[in-house]
Order: structure tokens, then sequence, then C-alpha cells
């Protein structure tokens, strides 16, 4: 909760007087995800979730500014064995923070934007299936993203962005057992990485 405070204070920073304009608004989207994993352990098939909450953006000359965004992410995956199909809900807040420069003014104005993004899962750290397979999830995730779009009628602004991982979002295990006597015969383990296309769409006020 610490960290969520410290990100929410960072965002409220956004709105000081140093920028020449700060907006709020809401955003909402979709991700289209792609979990990778060694397929010697198991498939992860691409997946929808979906995003909500509430946006800041702060303007500076030369259509430079920075942006923020505290978010409710709803994400699955599945995972697909050589017998089952298994699928894991995963819901996080959502701390990105972007800086950005578009051309033009708010009624039609392209634009790019980067940023650091944090995910902060709140549910259960770890989920025992069978065929041996036991995944477990970290709590605390920092990835990166790079995105383009388009700001509309000064309200509207529709946007894609890439978003790849700098850390883990956990650990998938597969225990391999002797048909015949019961023993383990090896344990080969391999790290998850989420990496995610999403269409955002933003209303700011």
């Amino acid at each position: 909760m610490k960290r969520i405070s410290t990100l929410i204070l960072l965002l409220l920073t956004l709105s000081s007087a140093s920028f020449a304009k700060v907006r709020f608004g809401l955003e909402g989207g979709a991700y289209i995800n792609k979990m990778k994993l060694n397929k010697s352990i198991v498939d992860a098939d691409n997946r929808a979730g979906f995003f909500i909450g509430g946006k800041v953006k702060g303007s500076l000359p030369l259509g430079f500014g920075v942006d923020g965004a505290l978010l409710y992410s709803n994400r699955t995956a599945e995972f697909d064995t050589e017998k089952n199909e298994y699928t894991k809900t995963f819901n996080y807040i959502t701390v990105p923070i972007n800086v950005r420069w578009q051309l033009g003014t708010d009624k039609l104005a392209p634009y790019i934007a980067t940023g650091p993004q944090w995910d902060f899962y709140i549910g259960n750290s770890k989920l025992y299936t069978s065929e041996g397979l036991k995944a477990t999830f970290e709590h605390n995730m920092i990835s990166w993203n790079i995105g383009i779009g388009l700001m509309l009628l000064n309200h509207v602004q529709i946007g894609f962005s890439w978003n790849f991982p700098i850390t883990n979002s956990g650990k998938l295990t597969k225990e391999v057992v002797d048909e015949l006597t019961g023993d383990i015969k090896e344990s080969i383990s391999t790290n998850m990485k989420n990496k995610e296309w999403s269409i955002r769409v933003n209303y700011y006020f």
C-alpha cells in the first residue's frame, strides 16, 4: 500500500502550477495479452482483459506533457497442457506514468507517449493445478509503455500502446513424476512475463 500511495501522490503532482494546463478525465480500454512461457512446460494462449479508472494530463510548452492514470485492471491467462486447460484471472491496481508529445491542438492532435508502469497484484499469489503444475505470481511488477494516438474534439482521446515487461509476473513449475515409482524425476521452472497490446479511450472533462 505504501508504494501505491507514493504513486498516487506522484500523480497528484501533475496538477501542480508548473504545468501550463491540467486536465482530469476517465480512461478505459482492452488488453490483448501474450504471456511468454517455455513451451516445454505449458502454452499460454492470447487472452483479452480490460481496465478502467481515472486519468490526469499536464501540458507543457512545445507540445510536451506528462500524463498518469490510476486503473483497475482485469487480465486472464489460459494455461494449456496435454490433458487440460486452466484459466486464471488476475486483478491489478495499475499506475502508468508517461511523457508525451503531441502535434496540434486538443481539437485534432496526434501524439506519442512513453513511460513506466507499475502493476500491483491484489489476488492469490499461488495457483496449484493437476499434472504437477504449480504457479506463483508476483505482487509487484514493473513494465514500460510505448503508445500512439489521437486527441479529438478537445475531449476524446483514442490510443494504442505496447507494454513490455521489465520484471517477471510469476513463475510456473512442472514436476515430472516417474509413472512406476511415483518419485519426482525432475522439476522444470520458467518465468512468466506479460506482453500486452492495448486499445485505450480517454474522456477529458
